[in-house]
């Protein structure tokens, strides 16, 4: 059943949420973006609503009929001043959120190619951008993320950072 309120929500049973059996969910659509250089990946600082700092990749929500690529192309400017080019879906992932009630979301992560060098924007909830070896994820990082990236071969993918782009900033 579609939420009248918010077309970029649906309220789905707890069944189809990894974890939860009770109750229904509000569930609101969103992307993050993989990025990796030949040997780390990219990782943002953020906060929980009630102040304590986690570690995601970077990304957010998607606006009712925005095209997920689209979505991410936007959440890269938006976080990270950035452009960017948008490669495949490499996973998704479900994140119950603490300080909204029966809310999730649910991520697509999608492979992506930084044509800029990344800058957190505290305006958009960025505390911080670091590159990281996947075996060497900060504390406090997402169990989310962390199954996503240690699956990850960062020198398997095309997902370059900026240093590994060409001169021009052509994306090849």
């Amino acid at each position: 059943m579609a939420n009248r309120t918010n077309p970029a929500t649906e309220l789905v049973p707890p069944a189809r949420i990894p974890g939860h059996s009770t109750g229904t969910f509000q569930v609101r659509r969103g992307v993050k973006a993989l990025v990796a250089s030949a040997d780390r990946v990219l990782l943002v600082r953020e906060r929980h609503a009630d102040g304590t700092p986690f570690w995601s990749l970077p990304g957010g929500g998607a606006h009712p009929g925005e095209p997920l690529e689209e979505a991410l192309r936007r959440e890269v400017s938006e976080e990270l001043r950035c452009r960017c080019v948008v490669g495949e879906a490499v996973d998704s992932v479900w994140y119950v959120h603490r300080s909204l009630q029966r809310q999730a979301s649910v991520y697509v992560v999608l492979d992506c190619r930084l044509l800029d060098e990344p800058t957190a924007v505290d305006g958009e909830g960025i505390d911080e951008v670091q590159w990281v070896h996947p075996s060497e994820l900060p504390p406090r990082t997402l169990p989310q993320v962390l199954s996503v990236v240690r699956e990850v071969d960062p020198g398997d993918r095309c997902r370059r950072g900026p240093a590994d782009t060409p001169d021009d900033g052509s994306p090849e």
